[in-house]
């Protein structure tokens, strides 16, 4: 260590290498956040799933994949598509792109609450969303423009 310390240059060409490296990833822009008019409509996946968002912040949802810590672990597998009704807020998870959480009430059963998060991709306008626990399974969500 103490050679580099002999050579400034060194030193100061390896601060420099070591600031770039880390300073070059893509950088979110003011036209990559989510605004409740990218969200509001009728969503519906290529599986059959559908979502409904209000500006207000409402949702409902049918048919759309249950995420496993949302069902409980004896029906998990007997389970694997959801339906019902729920809250959204602005919510974007690190290293993802834009996107929503959804929480809503699983009834009686534990867990009694459970929490998604929805993404959308490409570029504004918005077309195309997904759920997080969706990512590599191959279910999109499209906007439905003739139900809205």
């Amino acid at each position: 260590m103490s050679r580099f310390f002999r050579h400034p240059e060194v030193l100061a060409f390896l601060l420099v290498a070591s600031f770039t490296v880390t300073s070059c990833g893509p950088k979110r822009t003011d036209t990559e956040k989510l605004a409740a008019i990218d969200i509001a409509g009728t969503w519906e996946s290529n599986r059959g799933g559908r979502i409904v968002f209000t500006e207000g912040g409402s949702v409902s949802f049918s048919n759309i994949t249950q995420d496993p810590y949302c069902v409980p672990e004896n029906l998990r597998n007997a389970v694997p598509r959801a339906s019902g009704d729920g809250k959204w807020t602005f919510e974007t998870i690190p290293d993802e792109r834009p996107g929503i959480r959804i929480e809503f009430d699983t009834g009686t059963e534990k867990p009694t609450h459970c929490a998604l998060n929805a993404i959308w991709v490409g570029a504004r306008p918005y077309a195309e969303m997904y759920l997080r626990q969706d990512d590599g399974m191959g279910e999109h969500y499209k906007r439905d423009s003739a139900a809205d």
